[in-house]
């Protein structure tokens, strides 16, 4: 659902300063909100502090929320909380494949498609 976001309320909560979210809202600028924020239906802000500042920064209107019907200051804090430690991190190996991806995706042209489509095709044969 879209939320106005001057009408998101921010209860107390543990993070209070978002940090450096240049690459998040660069992220946002690109490719859009790839996770909606969490809120209460009184619009409270449950997870997604740092998306939500950034939305602001942005000069964004509304953002892309999912309500979530907390019964309680202990079921709000553990959102808040598995929503900000449960993230995994790609490894070296797994950035590494990343980066041949997006090399294959990024050719230009007909034949670079082509040529990008047999990869695939070839990978998912042999289970690359």
């Amino acid at each position: 659902m879209r939320v106005r976001i001057a009408d998101i309320r921010i209860p107390p909560r543990v993070r209070k300063d978002p940090g450096d979210i240049s690459e998040l809202k660069e992220s946002m600028r690109r490719l859009g909100l790839l996770q909606p924020i969490l809120i209460d239906p009184e619009n409270r802000l449950i997870a997604g502090f740092r998306r939500l500042q950034s939305a602001r920064e942005l000069g964004w209107e509304s953002i892309e929320g999912r309500m979530v019907d907390v019964r309680d200051k202990k079921e709000r804090l553990m959102m808040e909380v598995d929503e900000n430690v449960t993230r995994l991190e790609f490894s070296p190996d797994e950035m590494d494949r990343v980066d041949r991806l997006l090399d294959r995706y990024s050719r230009p042209g007909f034949l670079g498609r082509l040529l990008a489509w047999l990869q695939d095709l070839f990978d998912r044969i042999f289970r690359r």
